[in-house]
């Protein structure tokens, strides 16, 4: 089986005397491909931006049509019968809270200045290291473009 060659290929002896040509030759295609690349990523920027746009708007559409008609319909016996069990809930939930807090508050007061100091250290330095990750792939992408 032969497979046929790619007319960009140019088959030429090696350790010719015209490698200026050659080199020319290729510089071109460089740029040419260069080019090629460009106006392709150009148009996928483009196709992406409007296609964000639009759905951005459908999006908005559908949310607001959700929104409208939650507010305009009557609530169904089931929704009232959840909202009443979920309110229920809540205040459950909230004594607990409560209790949990109280807990928490023993618990902080118990807690000594030096473990308190070391732990403020910790976040610190973790926020700082955080920020400077963050400097350098801000740095990282500014670079690529």
């Amino acid at each position: 089986m032969s497979t046929p060659i790619d007319s960009s290929v140019k088959i030429t002896k090696p350790f010719s005397s015209d490698t200026d040509k050659d080199k020319q030759d290729l510089l071109l295609d460089a740029d040419i491909y260069r080019d090629k690349l460009e106006n392709q990523w150009s148009e996928l920027k483009t196709d992406a931006t409007e296609y964000g746009k639009k759905a951005l708007v459908i999006g908005g559409v559908v949310a607001t049509t959700f929104v409208v008609m939650n507010a305009f319909l009557p609530k169904s016996k089931k929704d009232r019968e959840k909202e009443a069990a979920k309110n229920r809930n809540e205040d459950v939930q909230e004594n607990q809270l409560h209790l949990i807090s109280e807990e928490r508050l023993k618990k902080e007061k118990r807690q000594s200045q030096v473990g308190q100091a070391v732990q403020s250290l910790a976040w610190t330095l973790a926020v700082a290291w955080a920020r400077q990750k963050l400097k350098h792939i801000i740095e990282d992408e500014r670079k690529t473009e």
